[in-house]
């Protein structure tokens, strides 16, 4: 007679969760987490790259300051445009001896000489210059300063940048780092008694000491 297992009185069999026939265990769950994305910015400015940048503005700032006088001389444009000649009225021409006059729309100024012997020692018969407002050291604006007094005498051409001094009659260089006189534009006198003036570049006459020589026969 074969022998039975007894199963223990007052005890329960013990089965193992999900041992039941056909039970499947439970699925997992998965919870998904956003991910942030990589922000796609600019580097970061640092201290280096500021410090460099700050010093190559002040370096260019600077070489415009002290090259921008030489570089507005060296490309100037022509003074009346295109045509390069200036018509200037009778009324606007000073007399023999009087002080020069600014002709702005040509950037030159008209001086009227009267004939004889210069202060500085230079003969002429007399006539008309245009002479150019350009300083020839490095192209500043040459104002006419009547109130300036120099070498004993009162009104002169005088350079605001260096300080060239130049004659009332004719534009000769007394002072300053100039190489030359005042540059002169040609003259072409007209029946009526106005001028033209041809402020072309490229008819530009280098000032020389016998500019009052150069000078325009004049009648009003």
């Amino acid at each position: 007679m074969e022998s039975e297992t007894q199963q223990p009185q007052g005890e329960e069999r013990q089965e193992q969760p999900g041992a039941a026939a056909g039970a499947q265990p439970a699925p997992e769950q998965t919870v998904d987490t956003p991910v942030d994305k990589p922000v796609q910015g600019r580097p970061l400015l640092t201290r280096r790259v500021f410090i460099l940048g700050g010093f190559w503005s002040t370096l260019g700032l600077a070489l415009v300051g002290l090259l921008g006088p030489s570089l507005d001389f060296a490309w100037t444009r022509d003074p009346a445009g295109a045509a390069g000649k200036v018509f200037v009225r009778s009324d606007r021409i000073p007399k023999p001896g009087d002080e020069p006059v600014r002709i702005p729309e040509g950037r030159f100024f008209l001086v009227n000489l009267e004939p004889g012997v210069t202060p500085h020692g230079e003969e002429t018969e007399g006539g008309l210059l245009a002479l150019w407002q350009k300083c020839p050291h490095l192209g500043c604006t040459v104002p006419w300063r009547p109130d300036f007094t120099f070498q004993g005498r009162t009104g002169w051409f005088r350079c605001p940048c260096h300080g060239s001094t130049f004659t009332k009659e004719g534009g000769i260089l007394v002072f300053g780092p100039s190489s030359r006189p005042m540059d002169r534009f040609e003259i072409d006198p007209q029946p009526d008694g106005s001028i033209v003036v041809n402020v072309g570049l490229t008819v530009v006459e280098k000032g020389s000491p016998d500019n009052p020589s150069k000078a325009i026969l004049y009648e009003d």
